[in-house]
């Protein structure tokens, strides 16, 4: 091989290694940018894509775009995960989407789909898809937050229980059935003669 191509192949390895280190560090920066301005932003809980870009202030997308050049479809489970930090879970499927498009990196998508977000009309536009796919992802969060309890809750539930006083003794003894237990079929574990 001619030492030439290989002197121009190793440059141009240390050329986008440069670049991708650069913009994982833009990436990073913006991202703690953005965490410290998306606080004071109140995007509506049933807000979609084209809503949200228009409420959320460029360096999110930018980050985004930035991460997507620096990790290309590694960048996708990533962006999932800080979008859900920042509460903006309407941009994540989108951005996991194009993340995982190859050939996407070099083009700013996000940064392109926020310039077009703040030339649309604030003004909600009715549509049935639109309507369709902001209740989806608004039933979609709440069934994921429902499930969980807050501690607070959790916390009551175990106050209400009775526990014995210090120094008392228990009265039930481990693996002890009641006579109002011998309605219910005995668990799996219990290896007793009778029940």
């Amino acid at each position: 091989m001619d030492t030439a191509f290989v002197q121009t192949i190793k440059e141009a390895a240390l050329a986008i290694g440069i670049i991708l280190a650069l913009a994982l560090v833009g990436a990073i920066t913006l991202l703690i940018i953005a965490a410290r301005q998306i606080v004071n932003v109140d995007v509506p809980e049933d807000a979609d894509f084209f809503e949200t870009l228009q409420a959320v202030p460029i360096t999110v997308p930018l980050a985004l775009d930035l991460l997507d050049l620096a990790f290309d479809f590694f960048a996708a489970p990533i962006a999932w995960i800080i979008l859900e930090l920042l509460g903006l879970q309407s941009l994540q499927l989108v951005t996991v989407f194009e993340g995982l498009i190859p050939g996407t990196q070099l083009i700013p998508t996000l940064t392109i789909a926020w310039l077009i977000a703040r030339g649309m009309k604030k003004k909600q536009r009715p549509s049935q898809l639109r309507d369709s796919l902001a209740q989806y992802q608004l039933e979609e969060r709440r069934a994921r937050y429902g499930r969980l309890k807050s501690g607070a809750d959790l916390a009551e539930q175990y106050r209400r229980k009775a526990l014995p006083l210090p120094g008392q003794k228990s009265e039930v003894v481990e693996g002890e059935y009641y006579e109002e237990d011998l309605d219910e079929l005995p668990p799996e574990y219990y290896e007793g003669e009778e029940w």
